[in-house]
């Protein structure tokens, strides 16, 4: 491990610690394993108090995120690289808000697990981009159902009551 020359408060010491990470269980309501992690961490010699930072923390959740099968950061970024598709266009790829592509690849937030699945399977090519394109563009609500008439799709005059007389007309 990458061992940090300045300490966060002059005088701390830079160590290496073991620290659990608790896997949930399939409904999130329980630990299903505990796993240990080494990570860095700083030590307080006055106290003996030991402190995680960011680095730390963002170890012990790429462990959590790895037994959960949930991609990380980095993955999702290089898988859109990979696809050679903007933040923007990613989030529009996959009916998204503008910022919520931006908001995984950095790590501020993470996708469902429904959403996971669907981009794992992007990211081993079970499913590839056109797949997804072409769900992009279903067809609109107003158009007739296979093999249903097609005036059932002509839509009534503005001021005539809907009936299924009016139907068409």
């Amino acid at each position: 491990m990458k061992k940090r020359k300045t300490p966060p408060v002059p005088g701390w010491m830079a160590i290496t610690t073991k620290q659990p990470v608790f896997i949930p269980n399939a409904t999130g309501d329980g630990v299903a394993e505990t796993v240990m992690q080494e990570v860095p961490a700083w030590k307080d010699p006055k106290t003996g108090q030991i402190y995680l930072d960011g680095t730390a923390h963002e170890i012990l959740d790429a462990v959590k995120a790895r037994h959960l099968g949930i991609l990380l950061p980095e993955q999702l970024r290089d898988l859109r690289n990979s696809i050679g598709m903007t933040q923007k266009k990613m989030a529009e790829l996959l009916q998204l808000g503008e910022k919520t592509w931006t908001r995984w690849e950095t790590g501020a937030e993470r996708p469902s697990r429904s959403m996971n699945l669907l981009l794992c399977a992007l990211h081993e090519g079970k499913i590839d981009v056109g797949y997804l394109r072409s769900k992009r563009q279903m067809p609109a609500l107003d158009r007739p159902a296979m093999g249903a008439p097609v005036e059932a799709a002509i839509p009534a005059k503005i001021g005539v009551a809907e009936t299924p007389a009016n139907y068409g007309k």
